[in-house]
């Protein structure tokens, strides 16, 4: 019984509100007021004699190595997600405990990707010529180059987020 009366309830409101659409529309003005076009002439600013920015944030920092790098700008809330929640924004995190060699930098890269294994003998980063050494992914814009030839490989898997 209940649910019969919430299907009446909703069919009633959903008409309700297109009889309130329609009369809206035909209620509307017919023309909407037109504002004159705006002329503003800029007069020359005078140089200022101060122009220091402040300095980046570590994620910022980050961020803007990721956009250089080459990450879409669709990507970069999952970027700004993944960098945060991984290192902190360091560049210089290191995390021991990791059973696959220990994960390195900004993305928290794991030794699987730098280390030989049976099939990558040099190692699948350094078979891409992304790197030398698993110690190269405490260079921020090494490890931000390895995670976009990660992420191309193998998606958002490695970072344990859904792939969209």
């Amino acid at each position: 019984m209940n649910f019969l009366l919430a299907k009446i309830f909703t069919a009633v409101t959903i008409s309700m509100a297109s009889l309130a659409y329609a009369y809206d529309a035909y209620n509307a003005p017919s023309a909407l007021p037109v504002t004159p076009p705006v002329t503003v002439s800029l007069a020359p600013r005078a140089p200022s004699t101060t122009t220091t920015a402040a300095p980046l944030t570590d994620c910022q920092y980050a961020l803007q190595i990721a956009q250089q790098a080459g990450w879409p700008l669709t990507e970069m809330g999952t970027v700004a997600r993944i960098i945060y929640r991984e290192s902190g924004c360091k560049a210089n995190a290191f995390n021991a405990k990791d059973s696959n060699g220990g994960s390195y930098g900004y993305y928290q890269i794991n030794g699987y990707w730098c280390r030989p294994n049976k099939y990558w003998p040099i190692g699948w980063l350094q078979a891409q010529g992304i790197l030398q050494t698993c110690n190269d992914l405490f260079d921020p814009t090494i490890n931000t180059n390895s995670a976009i030839a990660i992420w191309h490989n193998s998606g958002y898997g490695p970072w344990a987020l859904p792939n969209p």
